[in-house]
């Protein structure tokens, strides 16, 4: 059930993409999205999920625990009023589903014309997403907020700040992410300066890979894709700097996030630490995938727009499908 559910929705997104109709969007796709997460949920829990579902019923205070307060003892706050771990997922479904839906807004500017804020179209049926909402479901729920506070950092910047806090204390892995946010804006450093900030903290981050390997958490997505994720991110990289290059800064303001998640996957990739490679490769497909579909609303021509939205969508999902590890999810 959760497999033909889920090839529908893909199907579903191919079609809305070349259609770009903001209609079948809104009034078809995001219904369709909250049917699915409840077959999800309704078809049981996988290993991951159900010691999620364990825990919404514990006590404990240690620190594994407290740093990362907001999850733990956020869900065991929904649990406690619902009193239901089925009912507790779905609404925490319901909220980063709204979340990324205001996250498509406002990397429209609420511009909504050619389904510039659509981003939930290309990243529903990819397979971070789907290890997300069906495995790895805090550092799913962190990556969201984190999304979040990204497309916020240059309209709001102290809001965003706030938000990456929260996010931060949902799974501490997305303190690798800060590059990324530099990069975007740093207090009233100007872009050249960013960059090189930016940098910096991406080799002290690589650096001191020791002390990351502390932060991640036990649960693992059952694969070991680290040097997959870097092919693909050194494969978008070239593709970006040869479009772009007669002015690299043009690049760096547009993808503001490739060139440093491709140094730090290098690093990780070299140093042999897999998990978090794989940890940090499925959360920053995510950014990548936002940063190329925001570029993709400036494109003018519709079949090119549509074309690269496309290519977004089948490169990331494409591999749910092809990979038994994560088809099994599915199934």
């Amino acid at each position: 059930m959760e497999l033909t559910a889920y090839i529908i929705l893909l199907c579903l997104s191919v079609f809305i993409i070349l259609t770009e109709s903001q209609s079948l969007y809104k009034w078809i796709f995001i219904p369709s999205v909250l049917v699915f997460m409840f077959i999800v949920r309704n078809e049981g829990f996988d290993s991951d999920i159900n010691h999620y579902a364990i825990q919404m019923s514990a006590t404990g205070m240690d620190l594994y625990y407290l740093r990362e307060f907001v999850f733990w003892f956020g869900s065991r706050v929904l649990y406690f009023f619902l009193q239901d771990n089925l009912y507790t997922f779905l609404l925490m479904d319901l909220i980063w589903i709204i979340a990324i839906l205001k996250v498509g807004n406002r990397m429209a500017f609420f511009d909504k014309k050619n389904l510039n804020n659509a981003l939930l179209l290309v990243l529903m049926t990819s397979f971070p997403f789907v290890f997300g909402y069906e495995n790895i479901y805090r550092q799913f729920y962190a990556t969201i907020f984190a999304l979040l506070s990204y497309s916020l950092v240059d309209k709001k910047y102290y809001t965003s700040l706030f938000i990456l806090i929260v996010a931060f204390f949902m799974h501490n892995i997305v303190a690798l992410l800060m590059p990324l946010f530099m990069m975007k804006k740093f207090y009233k450093f100007n872009f050249t300066d960013r960059i090189q900030i930016a940098s910096i903290i991406t080799l002290v981050f690589v650096s001191s890979l020791g002390f990351f390997e502390d932060l991640k958490s036990t649960e693992k997505t059952g694969l070991n894709l680290g040097v997959f994720y870097l092919l693909i991110f050194i494969t978008l990289l070239v593709i970006a700097m040869l479009i772009h290059r007669k002015n690299i800064y043009i690049f760096f303001e547009k993808i503001p996030s490739l060139f440093f998640i491709v140094v730090l996957m290098l690093g990780l990739v070299t140093l042999n630490a897999d998990m978090i490679a794989e940890r940090l490769g499925m959360m920053f497909i995510v950014f990548v995938t936002y940063d190329l579909y925001q570029y993709s609303a400036e494109i003018k021509s519709k079949t090119i727009r549509s074309l690269v939205r496309l290519l977004l969508l089948l490169l990331f999902s494409l591999p749910t499908l092809l990979f038994e590890s994560s088809k099994q999810f599915l199934m």
